[in-house]
């Protein structure tokens, strides 16, 4: 994921649609007038999902870091090993 890429969540099929951007602040929420025949708790629950949904989708991979420099340093043994 690029460093300019939004994260994106949905929830009720697509009747709440959260973006978030890499610094974990939700940057839209669309709401479709559908969610007005929903009960007030339901619609909330919604967006909560959207929104948490936005912000697992914005964050980078944790582990993905560690797995590149693990990887940089395999490469560099196996380089090493193969001289010489």
């Amino acid at each position: 994921m690029d460093n300019e890429r939004e994260g994106r969540g949905e929830a009720l099929d697509g009747l709440v649609r959260v973006t978030a951007g890499r610094d974990g602040r939700v940057t839209g929420i669309r709401l479709d007038p559908g969610l007005r025949r929903l009960h007030l708790d339901e619609m909330a629950a919604a967006v909560l999902r959207a929104v948490n949904a936005a912000l697992d989708d914005s964050l980078p991979d944790p582990h993905a870091a560690e797995m590149t420099r693990f990887t940089g340093a395999l490469t560099e043994a196996l380089n090493h090993l193969g001289r010489p």
